[in-house]
């Protein structure tokens, strides 16, 4: 879970406040240092390889089943912002408190699959379920070797990160519909420290880096309860209830809102699969929206249907932040909104390729 990319964990988060910025907008929703010389040229040949595959498993495996505590820093696009993040494993399963660092005071709690979302200065809280989706430093599927089909998985050199000896992975996506992805894995506890996404042109669309960090050791429970303990007297409550549908999906291009049915796009990235599928009544909502969830392992998108199209009517359009797009657009009466790891190309495709529907 992650504050900065909280709309990839909770997507009906992100459709909301995608809405809002598209109305305000006026616009619709390794390299490693290396010495020179002949010893050094020596050491660095008689080094056995690096397996690029192990030590991404081994990310994997850590950040589920470890607990820490740490600081670190979200950048992207010229924005920099910091937050504290506590994971504690236990036998009753585990839980997750982030507390943002500047700004607007925010803070998020999860214990399990249930989030809540603390908007301090708003005096608001917003409660959800996670249905699906991961970020740093859980964003690594728990078999990392279904990435192969879609990324080349290479080591890259060791480094520094967080002030720890760390081994460099890299996952180069192999066509252009998908972000590469650098990780700089701990050594000696092989949680990610550091993530980079990269576009096409090479570019760092954002990145995640542990300034200060904390592994394995002993915490308190109490460091991932909220801040707020005394009740919500005062506050606004935003209660999402969320069922999962269960029905097959219909022939491409059925009706949406028969049986709670989805349409699936028609277009969507190679190895992008449908993990589940929702029916979510937001707040202050009457009619359901529908949410279907695609992956391929590591990249996210969610495809909302919403039955009520004045809510994006004359407000479509696409917006950004980091890895993260948002598509939203008017298909006949419903409305179709796409939030995606995905290059806005690709997001935008995905979108297009779904409805229109029938009039009702």
């Amino acid at each position: 879970m992650n504050l900065f990319r909280a709309t990839s964990q909770s997507p009906a988060v992100h459709l909301q406040d995608a809405r809002r910025r598209f109305v305000r907008a006026g616009t619709a929703l390794l390299s490693g240092m290396l010495s020179a010389g002949g010893v050094a040229g020596h050491a660095l040949a008689a080094t056995p390889p690096v397996d690029a595959q192990a030590w991404l498993s081994r990310a994997a495996a850590a950040a589920r089943t470890a607990s820490y505590s740490g600081v670190y820093v979200y950048t992207c696009a010229g924005i920099t912002e910091s937050a504290r993040v506590t994971r504690v494993r236990s036998a009753s399963g585990d839980a997750e408190r982030i507390e943002s660092l500047d700004g607007s005071r925010r803070e998020v709690v999860r214990r399990g699959d249930e989030i809540h979302y603390f908007f301090v200065d708003a005096k608001t809280v917003r409660v959800d379920r996670r249905v699906s989706g991961r970020s740093f430093p859980d964003f690594l599927p728990q078999d990392p070797s279904t990435l192969a089909a879609h990324y080349a998985i290479e080591a890259g050199p060791v480094d520094r990160a967080a002030g720890r000896p760390v081994q460099v992975v890299r996952l180069r996506a192999r066509d252009g519909s998908r972000y590469t992805q650098e990780i700089w894995a701990d050594q000696q506890s092989g949680l990610p420290v550091k993530r980079r996404v990269i576009d096409e042109k090479g570019e760092t669309v954002e990145q995640f880096v542990f300034t200060e960090l904390s592994v394995g050791e002993r915490l308190n429970p109490r460091q991932v309860l909220p801040s707020r303990r005394t009740g919500y007297a005062g506050w606004t409550v935003e209660n999402t209830s969320v069922e999962e549908v269960r029905q097959p999906a219909p022939a491409r291009g059925a009706d949406a809102t028969a049986g709670q049915a989805f349409p699936e796009p028609r277009v969507l990235p190679a190895g992008f699969r449908k993990l589940t599928h929702v029916s979510r009544t937001l707040p202050g909502h009457e009619r359901p929206v529908l949410q279907a969830v695609y992956s391929d392992g590591l990249a996210t998108l969610s495809v909302f249907i919403d039955p009520d199209v004045a809510r994006v009517s004359g407000h479509e359009g696409a917006s950004q932040r980091g890895a993260v797009g948002v598509i939203a657009r008017a298909a006949g009466d419903r409305a179709v909104i796409a939030v995606g790891e995905l290059p806005s190309a690709m997001l935008r495709k995905v979108a297009e390729s779904i409805g229109p529907f029938p009039a009702r």
